[in-house]
């Protein structure tokens, strides 16, 4: 017999079929669960913000707020509620902008709205125990960013240059704090330019502003990154 768990549950869709069928599966998981519904973004922030979910479920198409917007509130403001992406859009732009949302050690959950309903019973389960659960195909776009990400092969000191950069340092300023001259900082920066393909010599571009734009969309630095580094400088 299944256990009844008196959590409370958050289905955000604007789509009222989804949340049924969503709401269909949590109470069939978790009978005597409370299962509170959104149609939109600004609803599922404010029904989280009250209700301290145990886990939301996200649509991330919506009119006023998107998904992945109101997901990055609920995880910077409920630090032991769950999120689970469950969306028609797996392709990369939405699974990076995720990943720069969602910290590494957060329980989540991205399912496409193709899986079976045993994969996103799975997923419900996975993520209600705390683990990760992607759908096959996310995966598989995961593993490219990550390869993407590896090829580029920065060094720690060129990553420390790149969020300097980022936060709009000159290079006086980072040659400073790192102690090292600024002819070493140009050297890095020009092997950084070399490395993601970004010709110094085109002078169509800030070179300092397309690294910064290519480095965001590889996914080699986070918007979390810039935000510590920022506040660290700014105090």
């Amino acid at each position: 017999m299944t256990e009844e768990i008196k959590d409370t549950f958050i289905v955000v869709d604007d789509h009222p079929p989804i949340r049924a069928f969503s709401k269909s599966i949590l109470k069939e998981t978790f009978p005597g669960s409370v299962v509170l519904e959104a149609e939109s973004g600004r609803q599922a922030i404010e029904l989280s913000l009250k209700n301290k979910p145990k886990l939301v479920i996200m649509d991330i198409a919506m009119q006023d707020i998107d998904g992945i917007e109101a997901t990055q509130k609920i995880v910077q403001n409920l630090p032991d509620t769950g999120v689970i992406i469950y969306s028609n859009y797996g392709e990369e732009v939405y699974v990076r902008k995720i990943r720069q949302t969602v910290p590494v050690d957060r329980a989540f959950g991205y399912v496409l709205k193709t899986a079976s309903q045993d994969q996103f019973t799975q997923a419900i389960k996975q993520v209600y125990s705390g683990e990760v659960w992607l759908h096959p195909d996310v995966q598989q776009v995961v593993w490219k960013l990550n390869l993407n990400k590896k090829s580029t092969q920065l060094t720690d000191i060129q990553h420390q240059i790149l969020i300097a950069v980022a936060i709009g340092k000159t290079n006086d300023w980072i040659a400073e704090k790192l102690y090292m001259s600024n002819k070493t900082i140009q050297y890095h920066l020009y092997s950084i330019y070399d490395k993601l393909g970004i010709n110094n010599a085109q002078k169509k571009v800030n070179p300092r502003n397309e690294v910064v734009c290519v480095s965001l969309l590889k996914g080699l630095i986070e918007v979390q990154d810039l935000k510590q580094a920022f506040e660290k400088e700014n105090v």
